[in-house]
């Protein structure tokens, strides 16, 4: 019925959604919420969403200063490493550009986007299929190139900070855009502490390892 009285605009249309307050709701709930909508079929709060393929990779990339911005032109090839994985090549400069432009075809769709449910190569693709699978999780932990993205990462903190709280509320805000909490602060510390103990006073790879951390964990994976 809006759609018709507002004259059959599919822009006002978005504006009357975008606008609404179901669609501006945080994923803050409260108890009495929970209780009477836990499956959250009423819409009382914005149900957690995991970032899409595409939009993982590059966040990836992003936050480790390894993405390569330039647009258009032909896509980026890809190859198949010694693991079996199908990955895009590197430019020229050691970076990568964004999702868009790697290649994809049917025999050769880059492991990660295909482990994060990139939609099949098929004659079209009405819906996108969303799941949370063991090998997502193993993929961000184990993968050599995440590994090397958080080192990345870790670099940009060290040249960015020297005290280790200091380097806590970098990394927040450079991976989680955020602040972090005085607790999430404390803890951090205590990590980077514990951690360099456990590596032999190596404080660069501790700042890897804790590095890694914040890229697997949720609040950098879902969109909140």
């Amino acid at each position: 019925v809006e759609f018709v009285e507002r004259g059959w605009s599919i822009k006002e249309l978005h504006r009357l959604m975008m606008n609404s307050r179901a669609y501006r709701q945080s994923g803050d709930s409260s108890e009495a919420k929970r209780l009477r909508d836990p499956q959250n079929r009423l819409l009382s709060r914005m149900a957690l969403r995991r970032m899409d393929a595409e939009a993982l990779r590059d966040s990836l990339l992003s936050v480790s200063g390894r993405l390569d911005p330039t647009p258009g032109g032909p896509p980026d090839g890809v190859t198949i490493d010694r693991d079996g994985q199908v990955v895009a090549k590197p430019s020229a400069e050691g970076g990568w550009r964004r999702s868009l432009y790697v290649r994809y075809r049917r025999t050769e769709i880059p492991t990660m986007m295909q482990t994060f449910d990139y939609p099949e190569m098929g004659p079209n693709c009405v819906t996108r299929s969303v799941s949370t699978v063991s090998p997502q999780g193993l993929l961000l932990l184990n993968n050599e190139r995440v590994r090397h993205l958080a080192e990345a990462l870790a670099r940009r903190v060290e040249a960015a900070a020297e005290k280790p709280g200091d380097r806590i509320e970098f990394l927040y805000r450079v991976a989680l855009t955020r602040d972090p909490s005085p607790e999430e602060k404390r803890l951090g510390v205590e990590a980077l502490s514990r951690l360099q103990q456990s590596w032999g006073g190596d404080g660069s790879r501790a700042l890897d390892t804790y590095c890694h951390v914040i890229l697997n964990s949720a609040g950098f994976i879902y969109v909140d």
